[in-house]
């Protein structure tokens, strides 16, 4: 057997243990795959935090409905997959490749992007946040392109205190806190979130959200500033 599959043999074996140790002791179980030579289809409806992805092959797969928070994403393939309301929250994408991809309702938040590769992919209504761009291989950042957004400076964002209260009620409910779209912690907003519904929607549907969020039976799926832009969406329709 070759060294390099014996190393990784036990390297694998080594996590599987760490996670049956975790699991005993009720801590929570992250997900990890690394040096894995398989070709994987992706996943929905997901909430990933502190995920540990190093050389895993994504190639044409499809992500929907999934954000990875505080999460290492390196030397991944994500070549011509398709990505739609997909959030990277915290996340470092090193040497990670898009090439080809579909970008749709994508979120970059706080991101590391060195040597990440953009060449050939398709954007639509992309947002790349307080972020380091200088890195990134394959996309130009000269507002050329109306689907990709850039976003430096912080948002002023003036919410009604009622409807600032009623946001933080919410964190009371897991649904909503959890894959912290809304939420910073418990006391604090995300304002550079809440500024990109505000910016697409205005603060008046806002306010209706909040109210929906506090009397509403809430769906499990709200993982992604895109979730919440379809649940808008229906809030605007009723």
């Amino acid at each position: 057997m070759h060294k390099r599959s014996r190393r990784n043999q036990k390297r694998h074996a080594k996590m599987l243990k760490r996670c049956l140790i975790r699991r005993k002791m009720g801590k929570p179980v992250f997900f990890t795959l690394t040096h894995s030579p398989v070709k994987y289809k992706g996943f929905s409806n997901r909430y990933d935090y502190k995920a540990n992805l190093h050389s895993i092959i994504y190639k044409d797969a499809h992500f929907n409905n999934v954000k990875f928070q505080a999460s290492i994403i390196t030397r991944c393939n994500f070549r011509g997959a398709v990505l739609n309301g997909v959030d990277f929250f915290n996340s470092n994408l090193k040497q990670t490749s898009f090439k080809g991809a579909f970008l749709k309702n994508v979120v970059f938040f706080n991101c590391k992007f060195q040597g990440t590769d953009f060449t050939d992919a398709k954007f639509e209504n992309v947002h790349f946040i307080s972020s380091n761009l200088s890195a990134v291989n394959g996309i130009i950042f000269d507002n050329s392109n109306s689907e990709v957004e850039v976003y430096k400076s912080y948002p002023v964002v003036n919410l009604p205190p009622e409807t600032e209260a009623a946001l933080l009620r919410t964190s009371s409910n897991p649904a909503v806190f959890t894959p912290r779209v809304l939420h910073v912690n418990s006391n604090r907003l995300n304002y550079w979130v809440l500024s990109l519904l505000i910016e697409e929607y205005g603060l008046d549907y806002l306010e209706q959200l909040s109210e929906w969020l506090n009397t509403q039976k809430i769906p499990n799926n709200l993982y992604t500033v895109h979730s919440y832009e379809i649940l808008l969406e229906k809030i605007r329709k009723m």
